[in-house]
């Protein structure tokens, strides 16, 4: 990482935008890590929502990737550094609808998600516009053919 970069990270400020997957943001990344080692568990658990909230955003506004919404949850009980059964036992949830909640056997509903918001600090409603993202994907390209039929100028007629 150059000196003015480590310059201005030291003083909050980074004003050259990083290519992601240059020197300095590997260097950069390193930084990071090794700040965040010191930080206390909890601390660093927040880091990890914090990051998790970012690529679930990131995830809502782009198009070509399909992560299921059972693959976000997962990751949010992996930062928080407990075993599903400890995560599904704490919600009053029995373990195997959990695990039909990962494997996308079963929906997250309002009540879930509005739990996972006071627990993660991610808004319930982020948690659901990725299953209704993924919702819409997977019934579009299912009923492709079917929705042709329907348009304006046939239904005004």
């Amino acid at each position: 990482m150059s000196k003015s970069a480590i310059d201005n990270l030291k003083s909050g400020v980074l004003s050259e935008p990083m290519v992601r997957k240059g020197v300095e943001y590997e260097d950069f990344r390193l930084l990071i890590r090794s700040k965040a080692l010191n930080l206390s568990k909890s601390d660093q658990i927040k880091i990890k929502l914090t990051t998790l909230k970012i690529e679930m955003e990131e995830y809502l506004v782009e198009g070509k990737r399909f992560l299921d919404i059972g693959k976000f949850i997962k990751r949010f009980i992996d930062s928080l550094d407990i075993s599903q059964r400890k995560f599904a036992n704490y919600l009053e949830m029995k373990p195997s609808n959990l695990g039909k909640l990962l494997n996308g056997e079963r929906k997250l509903n309002l009540e879930t998600a509005l739990i996972f918001e006071k627990i993660s600090g991610i808004e319930a409603s982020t948690w659901l516009r990725v299953q209704t993202k993924n919702e819409i994907r997977k019934i579009s390209k299912l009923k492709k053919s079917e929705f042709k039929r329907y348009n304006l100028d046939e239904l005004i007629k």
